[in-house]
């Protein structure tokens, strides 16, 4: 990792401006829609192909988006039938024009700088991802716009190599919030040749950002967030997860996130991977002892039997860099002594 200290954001001349395609996607988000398009409309950077699939909407999205066409001449609107984010959006990657294209989820928002700085930290970074740090909004917060202050045109900015990436974004880290999600990143085109969202609910992003990271080599992070990513909507698509997906999706998703680690060589990343998804199975299995309605509790023995197999590599896994005694010791009561796990751990 690099600290390009050298960087202050002045901002990019119109005509030195490249396209960028800002790839919304969207389903039954019409109390946020109007609030997404209008951040992107008032973007600093002109120089925009604004792309929105609806995927589907039954609400009043459709004629949200619309209306904001007949606003907006960068603005282009394709509506299709109802089939995930991930099939939406290599529909958006298909459709873009730009020569570098960002995602945007209907229920999120963007400060009016976001693209310019990302665009700006590129060209300084001489690379082709940038990736951004973001807010956690909840769903009854006001909207929240940050003025652009002295202090952030020459916020932290970081070069980052494939290994610091792929770690942080694997290790989940709090410090370089790379992650897996699509949408606080921008991309130039090419790194999207031949990539596709698999046709998933869920975790549609996991395999496909690690690839991305493995294309690029390298990517410039800003340290400051642009990005305002809504985590309590009571209905969005991933509130509607529940424990159907656990085995159809979620699980399927780390095994294929564990077989590109260990195809690129990084087993150590592997094991971190195995220990962040048993440590969520035992809160699943929690979650399904507790369940007093039974929509739950059905799975506990499927849920049991997966967990178990945390035997055949338990050393490894628990020997990983971020590794939490307490998960050791709360993984070894679940496997040796049933009986106190479930009177002591789960309340």
């Amino acid at each position: 990792m690099k600290d390009l200290s050298h960087f202050y954001f002045d901002g990019i001349p119109k005509a030195e401006q490249p396209l960028i395609t800002v790839a919304i996607t969207c389903y039954n988000v019409e109390k946020y829609m109007a609030r997404c398009i209008e951040s992107v409309m008032a973007q600093t950077y002109s120089n925009l192909d604004i792309l929105i699939i609806d995927d589907g909407s039954r609400d009043n999205t459709a004629r949200i988006c619309d209306y904001y066409m007949t606003q907006e001449k960068r603005l282009r609107v394709v509506h299709q039938s109802n089939q995930g984010p991930g099939t939406a959006r290599n529909q958006a990657i298909a459709l873009a024009k730009g020569e570098y294209i960002a995602f945007l989820d209907g229920d999120d928002y963007v400060e009016s700088y976001i693209y310019e700085y990302m665009m700006s930290a590129i060209l300084a970074a001489e690379c082709k991802l940038a990736i951004c740090d973001y807010y956690e909004d909840k769903e009854d917060r006001a909207i929240d716009i940050h003025p652009l202050t002295e202090d952030m045109r020459a916020g932290k900015v970081f070069l980052l190599g494939l290994d610091d990436m792929i770690a942080s974004c694997i290790e989940e880290s709090d410090v370089l919030p790379v992650r897996s999600m699509v949408w606080n990143k921008l991309y130039h085109r090419s790194l999207l040749v031949n990539k596709s969202f698999p046709n998933k609910l869920f975790y549609e992003d996991r395999r496909f950002t690690l690839e991305i990271l493995g294309s690029a080599k390298k990517a410039v992070f800003v340290d400051t967030p642009l990005y305002h990513y809504i985590i309590d909507r009571k209905d969005s698509v991933k509130d509607q997860e529940g424990f159907f997906a656990i085995f159809s999706e979620w699980i399927p998703s780390c095994k294929s996130v564990r077989d590109y680690l260990v195809g690129i060589g990084r087993d150590d990343l592997a094991y971190t991977q195995d220990y962040l998804m048993y440590k969520r199975l035992l809160d699943f299995y929690t979650e399904a002892k507790l369940d007093k309605i039974g929509d739950k509790k059905k799975y506990l023995k499927d849920i049991t039997s997966y967990t178990e197999r945390c035997r055949d590599d338990f050393d490894k896994i628990y020997s990983c860099r971020i590794a939490d005694p307490r998960e050791k010791k709360r993984m070894q009561k679940f496997l040796e002594h049933r009986f106190i796990f479930d009177h002591f751990y789960i309340k």
